[in-house]
């Protein structure tokens, strides 16, 4: 199936709207009144006429898609418009030298040039190339304005579903239940160890209080994060769970959403069974492609367990609106594997200032 060239997405009302003037203009600036007074001249040529620039229509917004694919930024507009108004005006010049000759040549329509009125359409063809330009341009920055509109208000839904999903976190009875039943077996059988899993679930809390406030944490501070989440975890389930972090400096200075391997961990601790002689291993690593690969082997329950669920597809929703790559999450030969894409610091300072997706 061919595609067409799309400049905007109203293309076809701007080729609906324009072609009938611009048919009927070049068709007054070949024959004059006889194109009005003579029947076989106004459906013929206008017929022709109709074809002939339609096609040409295509090929000038082929030229437009492929200028603005090669100088796309904001900076490079009135280089763009000037390259694009140009080579559209060299191929028009020619298409309207090819119908006037043409005309003349084969005698359609009993036609002789008019060598005034050729140059006239020459000057004309142009001040509609600019005009129309312009208004393809304005058409698609008005596009452009609306989808970052759009994707600002669905980010900022993304953000307030994180949010709330991290006040669920935070206000958890079940894992604040299991947190304290912990604590209280080890004060009658370790304090020390009592007190580390205090101080622990001191760092979880006070994190998961803090991260509402943030869009985005570095991919180290989210890792010490789940260390102390792990040692929780740990303290519960013992030798069912397992865990092992690989990843090195330049990953640990990226950006990552924050809660983002709790909510992992999480959908994958309430979907799988736990077994002392077949423990839950979830390994944290970097890609071949420098993504965050975070993995688990599956165990799963047999009855369904939602739990999680919601927060793995906010997650998905909010790296698409921030990011060009998405977050993908796969099952292979019994292994979750979550890839993420870890945002530099120059990009999380882009978008905030507006100038990124």
């Amino acid at each position: 199936m061919i595609r067409l060239p799309q400049y905007t997405k109203k293309d076809l009302q701007i080729l609906a709207i324009n072609m009938p003037p611009v048919v009927i203009l070049l068709n007054s600036l070949l024959f004059g009144k006889r194109f009005f007074t003579e029947p076989g001249v106004f459906t013929g040529s206008g017929l022709i006429v109709l074809l002939i620039m339609t096609l040409a229509w295509f090929v000038f917004t082929w030229i437009a898609v492929t200028v603005r694919n090669r100088l796309p930024a904001n900076r490079n507009l009135i280089k763009r418009l000037g390259i694009t108004i140009l080579l559209i005006g060299i191929i028009q010049s020619l298409v309207i030298t090819l119908l006037f000759r043409g005309y003349s040549h084969f005698n359609l329509f009993d036609y002789t040039l008019n060598e005034t009125r050729y140059y006239w359409t020459l000057g004309i063809s142009f001040l509609i190339n600019i005009i129309i330009t312009m208004v393809h341009e304005g058409v698609d920055s008005f596009e452009k304005w609306k989808n970052t509109l759009t994707e600002t208000e669905q980010l900022k839904t993304a953000y307030t579903q994180s949010q709330l999903l991290g006040l669920k976190s935070q206000v958890n009875p079940h894992f604040l239940f299991n947190s304290l039943n912990s604590l209280s077996s080890l004060i009658s059988e370790d304090e020390t160890k009592a007190s580390t899993f205090l101080d622990e679930l001191t760092k979880v809390y006070r994190y998961m209080l803090r991260s509402p406030d943030e869009k985005m944490v570095t991919l180290g501070t989210e890792l010490q994060f789940i260390r102390s989440y792990f040692y929780l975890l740990k303290a519960r389930y013992g030798d069912c769970v397992q865990l092992q972090v690989d990843t090195d400096e330049t990953a640990n200075n990226k950006f990552v959403s924050p809660l983002i391997l709790q909510t992992i961990f999480e959908y994958s601790i309430n979907s799988n069974v736990l077994l002392k002689e077949c423990p839950l291993s979830f390994l944290i690593g970097i890609d071949p492609n420098g993504k965050l690969l975070v993995q688990n082997n599956m165990q799963v329950k047999q009855t369904a367990v939602s739990a999680g669920i919601e927060g793995i597809a906010n997650l998905m929703e909010k790296y698409k609106l921030i990011s060009d790559e998405r977050v993908e999450i796969s099952r292979n030969h019994d292994i979750f594997s979550v890839t993420i894409p870890l945002i530099p610091g120059t990009k999380m300072l882009q978008h905030e200032m507006g100038l990124a997706k």
